[in-house]
Order: structure tokens, then sequence, then C-alpha cells
């Protein structure tokens, strides 16, 4: 391509009724208008055959996304259906959502007891998101720091005998990203803003490893963001995974860009050698065809397997779990399971059959 690829950011978040918050990926990382991945993708996938999907012979172990504190598909799903479903697929880890009440309780305990019973019982682990929801960026660093301290010892406090790691909020970098920018640098993000998000995020790692010393955490960020990563490590945060966000549209067209990135996760794994990776959102964006499973079904086998082939990469979680039709075509859709009749029972789609542990 002869000029340089600009991705326009946003966040959509959904309040649900019961409190809890969760991510919307209706505009996160979206190609302008302009720019078509269609063809290049569709090419990409067709040399992709439907075969099993193993990690077997591999250290990486699979996961999916999940909203079962507030989305309406997953509260009427009993969190014992939800992990043996998860189960069946092969996998081991569930990324969930959460809300903290200002003494560290999750705000909805009605639902989070029982999933973590479920998971338990299980054998599978849970990684919340947990939602700097004290972050204020008119605070100053100091301030913004004993907030985020707070925020995480009040957590850990009260739950660190059910994880062990946590992930300190989601696409934080969206606000901080200046304008027609790519994130590769860290000119490209509001240094005021960064400043005041860097010492929120310290605090909150800080606070988590004081009252649950043996915890892992980890930040995200997506496409072409890893400069804002780099910018925490040399801010002083002390994360310990690095966590990141890769969608289909940006798989096709990486490779092409000035950046020229074929692998995302060997890009990663040379910006950051000391660090384990996991990709903790990978799915394709939706698109109303015929061909939309197969479509799914090639883009994960792909990515799954080039993630196998980085040992650096750990864990890789799709995004999502239950097709949430209450929301639009393309929010609605990210499952990898349907509904034939909303919300008593479903059919895995052909990824979701096609997941194996053997």
């Amino acid at each position: 391509m002869s000029k340089i690829i600009f991705f326009k950011m946003a966040i959509v978040t959904c309040i649900a009724s019961v409190t809890i918050v969760s991510c919307s990926k209706t505009n996160d990382v979206q190609p302008p208008s302009s720019i078509s991945v269609s063809n290049d993708l569709s090419q990409s996938l067709a040399t992709t055959a439907s075969t099993k999907i193993t990690v077997a012979g591999s250290t990486l172990q699979l996961g999916i996304n999940g909203h079962p504190l507030g989305d309406a598909p997953y509260v009427a799903t009993s969190a014992t259906k939800q992990i043996a479903l998860i189960k069946s697929m092969g996998m081991s880890w569930y990324r969930f959502d959460v809300q903290s009440t200002s003494d560290g309780s999750i705000t909805v305990p009605y639902l989070s007891n029982p999933l973590i019973t479920a998971a338990d019982a299980g054998n599978v682990k849970l990684l919340p998101m947990l939602y700097p929801r004290t972050l204020d960026y008119s605070a100053s660093q100091s301030e913004s720091y004993k907030a985020g301290k707070l925020l995480g010892s009040n957590f850990a406090a009260k739950n660190g005998s059910h994880f062990d790691y946590y992930e300190l909020g989601n696409d934080l970098e969206l606000k901080l990203l200046l304008p027609n920018q790519t994130g590769v640098s860290q000119a490209d993000y509001d240094r005021n803003k960064f400043n005041v998000l860097a010492a929120y995020l310290k605090g909150m790692d800080e606070g988590i490893k004081l009252k649950d010393p043996g915890a892992k955490t980890m930040i995200s960020a997506g496409w072409l963001h890893y400069g804002f990563l780099r910018m925490l490590d040399w801010y002083g945060v002390k994360f310990d995974i690095v966590a990141y966000n890769w969608y289909s549209e940006m798989e096709a067209i990486a490779p092409n860009s000035p950046t020229n990135i074929p692998d995302i996760t060997v890009k990663l794994s040379s910006l950051f050698p000391g660090k384990p990776i996991w990709i903790t959102e990978t799915n394709t964006r939706y698109k109303a065809v015929n061909s939309a499973e197969q479509d799914q079904n090639a883009f994960l086998t792909k990515f799954i397997a080039k993630c196998k082939n980085n040992p650096q990469v750990k864990v890789l979680l799709i995004y999502e779990l239950f097709n949430e039709p209450a929301k639009n075509t393309l929010e609605g859709n990210y499952g990898i399971v349907k509904w034939t009749n909303p919300f008593t029972t479903w059919a895995k789609k052909t990824v979701a059959n096609n997941l194996t542990i053997n």
C-alpha cells in the first residue's frame, strides 16, 4: 500500500440492568470505509480447509470471552452449563468483565459466586478484566496512583483466593490516541492523559500484588498500539503479561501495511522478549453472508496455528461464547455458539464443532 493505514478508534460501553458493564465490539478498531479488507481476507481464507483445531503438541492454551455477570444470554444460562460448554470444546480459560464496589467486592455476587464455584469444579481458570472505575484524567499522577492502588488492593483482598491472573482494564489506549495516528510510537499518544493512566495502572498492579503476592497482571492493546504497552514499561508499570486483541481485518491488512507485520505474535515477541503473550480477544468481524461461519472457522484455524508456532504465546481467548441477538448485527454474532431458541437451546457453530482437546 502507498499510504499509512489509520484506524478510527472508539470504545462502546453498554450498561447492563444488573449494574455490571460489558464491552461492546461494535466500534472498536474498525477500518475506515475507504479501505476494503473483504477481498484480501476472502483470498486468505479460501485455502483453509475445515479441519479439527487442536493445541496438542504445543504450550498454547485456549479459552473464551463471555459476559456471565450481566448480558442476557449468559444470565439465562447457568454458570454450570457455561463451564460445561467451555470444557466440551477443550478450553481451559474464561475471561469476563467485572466491576467492583468501594470495598473490592464484585457488584453482582449472585452471579459471580456460582461462576467461581462452577469454574473451580470444572477446572476452568477465570481471568477477570477489572474495570478502573475510579480513574479520573483530571487527577494528578500521585492521586491516580493512590486511587489505582486502593482499587487493586481492595479487589485482590476480597477475591485473591479465586484468581491467579488479573487484567487491568481493556482497550485503555483508545482514549489516549491522537487523531490520525497509528499507535506505534509514543508520539502518537496524549502524554498528559498517558501519565495519569500509567500512574493509575502502576497503582493497580502494586495494589493487587500487595494483597495477592503470587498474582500475575496483564494490560491489553490492539491493532498497532503496541507503542502504548512499551510506554507503560518505560514508565515503570510492572505488568507481567502482554495482552493483545487481534481481529481478522487486522490480520488481512497488517502484512501489506507500511509496518509490514505478517505475524503479530512475532512482532510482539521482538518488542517484549521477557513477557508471555496472551491473545485476549480474537475473531472475525461478522458480515451477513452465507459463508460467515466458514470464514470464522478458517480465520481462527489459521490464527490458532500461528499462535501455536510461537511458544511465547501462552493463551488465546476467542471473543465470545454466545451470540447476543439483542445487540446489533455485528455485536450480536460474535459467538461461536448460536441460539436455536433464545435463550434455552443452542447449537455450536462450525469452529466450535472443530475445536478438540486432542
